[in-house]
């Protein structure tokens, strides 16, 4: 059985994959001053995580981007 085809378009996914990654890491940057070292790792953690996922969508990843 074949996978469903996602709801909102390629651009729009790679867009909201980078959005959340600056959204982390400016929370992780404000933890870091605030002086919570654990919550910034945390949020950068996530940051990556995103930004990961927004170079996999836009092929700029080791593997292959999503044919739509």
């Amino acid at each position: 059985m074949a996978g469903k085809a996602p709801l909102r378009p390629l651009k729009e996914r790679i867009l909201d994959a980078e959005t959340r990654a600056n959204s982390w890491l400016a929370d992780g940057n404000a933890a870091r001053e605030a002086g919570y070292g654990a919550k910034a790792e945390k949020c950068y953690d996530k940051a990556q995580y995103w930004l990961d996922r927004a170079n996999l969508l836009s092929g700029h990843s080791e593997r292959p981007p999503p044919k739509s």
